[in-house]
């Protein structure tokens, strides 16, 4: 996307109504161009009104990422350990973004934010849906000279920062949801894509990408598969994209911290406490069967606990895909 974009969707995130002939002076460009640009972003899912000569606003306005003020409001642990931080307006992936720059620079406690991503994926390949400006995209880089012995509890302990960062911002009825969803009320509002690369005994560079709903359309809600919720749907006020960037990332900063300090003796138990799915009737689809029985948690290593007919068992693939029955 070129500077353009952003830019004019810059002036008009205030929410008030601006003639294409004022946009147009302020970006030193024809009236035609404005209009291009209106459409493109209105294709990338901003909502924007056109008013009969009297020019364009949006339908809700828009608080655009801040480098600044995201740091400003990073909690100590954090300030310490994030190296810096990068927004982007348009990217594919925030996690491939970073691994790329792994071959020519160290990635730990490097953070991308990113207003739309175009390629945005979950587990088994699912796509992220995500109109520009209306969730929280981001990825954290983050280097272990020593694999820790708890890494494949990293998605979970994801979570649990995720949790904690929402609960503290007053959304209630939370939940996780194995082995890598938050949800609200059976409705998802956030989802973890962790990926790792190097030996498991040696050196790992980690990449956790989150995408957290914000604000989402009611037509954008309808047409994802599966039941999603938003951030604002569950606040009386509008919180602060911004603040609430900067919890998230403080959250998730404090817990890798403390597995480089091997101090995470209850962070399994504070994920079983956030667990909304204990004892419920589930199918488990794997790649090449389909398991019914009744949720039992997870182990010590993070898998999977099922119940099936009466005899407890566990699974760790990563392409098992949960459903769960109301």
């Amino acid at each position: 996307m070129n500077k353009g974009h952003a830019n004019l969707l810059s002036i008009i995130s205030d929410g008030k109504l601006h003639s294409g002939e004022e946009l147009a002076s302020q970006q030193e460009i024809s009236r035609a161009a404005i209009w291009k640009s209106i459409k493109h972003l209105q294709s990338l899912g901003v909502q924007i009104d056109a008013v009969h000569s009297k020019g364009y606003r949006l339908a809700n306005q828009i608080e655009l990422l801040s480098e600044k003020k995201i740091k400003q409001s990073l909690q100590p642990i954090a300030k310490g350990s994030c190296s810096s931080i990068e927004l982007l307006f348009k990217t594919n992936s925030t996690n491939t973004f970073l691994f790329d720059q792994l071959a020519r620079k160290d990635i730990h406690g490097n953070v991308v934010l990113a207003e739309y991503q175009s390629g945005g994926r979950g587990r088994r390949g699912n796509k992220w849906i995500s109109p520009l400006a209306s969730g929280l995209i981001f990825s954290v880089g983050w280097h272990f000279e020593v694999a820790p012995a708890a890494l494949s509890l990293l998605s979970l302990y994801t979570g649990v920062a995720i949790a904690r960062a929402l609960k503290s911002a007053k959304i209630n009825n939370l939940g996780l949801k194995w082995p890598n969803d938050v949800v609200v009320m059976n409705e998802k509002i956030a989802g973890i894509l962790l990926e790792v690369r190097g030996e498991a005994s040696g050196p790992v560079d980690v990449v956790i990408g989150v995408g957290i709903n914000y604000d989402l359309d009611n037509n954008i809600k309808a047409g994802i598969e599966q039941p999603v919720t938003d951030i604002c749907s569950h606040t009386s006020e509008r919180l602060s994209r911004n603040e609430l960037a900067a919890l998230l990332l403080s959250n998730i900063f404090e817990i890798l911290e403390s597995l480089d300090l091997n101090i995470n003796s209850n962070l399994l138990d504070e994920w079983r406490s956030f667990d909304c799915y204990f004892d419920r009737q589930a199918k488990l689809i794997l790649p090449n069967e389909e398991i019914e029985g009744v949720l039992k948690g997870v182990d010590n290593q993070g898998a999977l606990l099922i119940s099936v007919d009466g005899e407890v068992k566990s699974y760790t693939s990563g392409e098992i895909s949960l459903r769960v029955y109301p």
